[in-house]
């Protein structure tokens, strides 16, 4: 029998109620054909094809599953068979009155969309083929647990992200404000060292460092130029015991004008990163956990225009001044195949821009001679959509996969502190640290930097 080809994608809801799962069967067939599916529904661990929700899953579903409706189609789409499921407590669907007799040998779409609570549908797709025996397994040949297999394949969907969080550590940590901002010390030019931290685990556990050292100079009497080289590593824990390391360098480039007899600053920054990620997807094989090994190159380009207005309010000694900044930053994930494991697989180009506003506000207080101590308030914005998909196949080739993106959240907040402090007449000390509410941002992140005036 040919083997079985599906799409599918694990999908989560935010609202989703913690299962365990269970397996159910649906089972059809005619003329002594038949065939069994395995089916489940359960948020936290579902099928869903690139035409929407698929299935795994659980349990007490009459709590919250209303209807069931399906319909048999050939991979043409010709109907064979509709049914509606309103007693959602049986899950078995004999649908042997379908006339499968003259399409036995041609592909079957068995759809069915789910109806919860609330008016929620999701609606999705299996694509068998139908023979004498009981349908293949819904994954690469072999795999007992399509479920686990499946989700660890679902976690390769954001490594594109990867490069994002790579780009952004950099860009909003130690290039948060702009360079003019820091004390020039009656110098025309600067060198400097920098060190980044940021994690995040509220919604992802993943770590972020980098470091980099650069020199500006002034540019007659209203502008600055810089220049900085970096390296920079992530790493992140992923589901089944797997984990991910990137690696890889950085530069960038920024030009400050500041517009002569004013406190206008305007900058503008590019930056571009090459990284080499190194995954261990794990699943379980034959009862234990299972690892395959995949190296994927990622190129990131970011470009981002600020404005940095001049103190407009005083109060309790802080000058507030008001501030709004847009980024792009376009991630290419370079195809690439795994190796090892008993279930490795290939993964095709992704390719994805990043796109984010900010607007925030600084106040600021001198402390004393040597000191000053800046606050910060912003809000971020995402303006792109959803990430790029997923696709690729089993190395065998015998089932492929086509996995939509997922959408970045939208908004959240973000708080910080500098410490600008003078060492010498010619060196200053700069320390900031951020949180932010629940978003793309870094849960938390820090620097440090050096910068020496000459």
């Amino acid at each position: 029998m040919k083997l079985l080809k599906a799409s599918f994608l694990l999908a989560a809801a935010a609202t989703a109620t913690q299962l365990d799962a269970t397996d159910y069967k649906a089972v059809w067939g005619s003329g002594g054909y038949t065939t069994t599916v395995i089916i489940g529904i359960d948020y936290t661990k579902g099928f869903q094809s690139p035409f929407g929700f698929n299935v795994y899953a659980r349990g007490d579903v009459n709590s919250w599953l209303t209807r069931f409706d399906s319909t048999l189609a050939d991979s043409a789409h010709n109907v064979f068979d509709q049914r509606t499921l309103l007693d959602v407590s049986n899950f078995i669907w004999d649908l042997s009155g379908a006339d499968l007799s003259t399409t036995i040998a041609n592909p079957h779409f068995f759809m069915m969309d789910i109806n919860y609570g609330g008016g929620l549908v999701h609606h999705g797709y299996l694509m068998s083929v139908f023979g004498s025996g009981p349908m293949l397994s819904i994954g690469p040949n072999g795999v007992t647990d399509v479920v686990t297999w499946m989700s660890s394949i679902n976690g390769q969907n954001r490594i594109y992200q990867t490069g994002v969080t790579l780009a952004e550590l950099p860009l909003e940590g130690a290039h948060h404000r702009p360079m003019l901002s820091f004390d020039r010390m009656g110098k025309e030019s600067q060198a400097w060292a920098t060190g980044d931290f940021g994690s995040s685990s509220r919604t992802r556990d993943v770590h972020v460092t980098t470091g980099e050292a650069g020199i500006n100079w002034n540019v007659g009497k209203t502008g600055l130029i810089g220049f900085a080289a970096g390296h920079g590593e992530q790493n992140a824990d992923l589901a089944f015991n797997g984990s991910s390391t990137t690696k890889g360098d950085y530069a960038l480039v920024e030009y400050d004008y500041r517009p002569e007899g004013t406190q206008w600053i305007v900058s503008l920054l590019g930056m571009i990163g090459s990284w080499e990620s190194k995954t261990n997807r794990g699943y379980t094989s034959g009862g234990s956990t299972d690892f395959s090994f995949g190296v994927a190159d990622i190129i990131t380009r970011s470009a981002r225009l600020r404005v940095d207005a001049p103190t407009l309010v005083t109060y309790g000694g802080f000058g507030f001044a008001p501030y709004a900044s847009y980024s792009v930053t376009q991630t290419v994930v370079g195809a690439y195949a795994e190796t090892g494991g008993a279930f490795p697989a290939s993964f095709n180009e992704q390719s994805h821009d990043a796109q984010e506003g900010r607007l925030g506000i600084t106040a600021s207080k001198d402390l004393s001679a040597a000191t000053k101590l800046l606050l910060t308030a912003e809000a971020i914005h995402r303006f792109d959509g959803v990430g790029p998909s997923l696709t690729g196949q089993d190395v065998t080739g015998g089932v492929s996969f086509s996995l939509p993106g997922t959408a970045p959240r939208a908004d959240c907040v973000r708080f910080g502190f500098d410490v600008d402090h003078k060492l010498n007449e010619n060196t200053l000390l700069n320390i900031s640290a951020h949180v932010a509410t629940v978003g793309e941002a870094h849960d938390v992140s820090a620097a440090i930097s050096i910068r020496r005036a000459f």
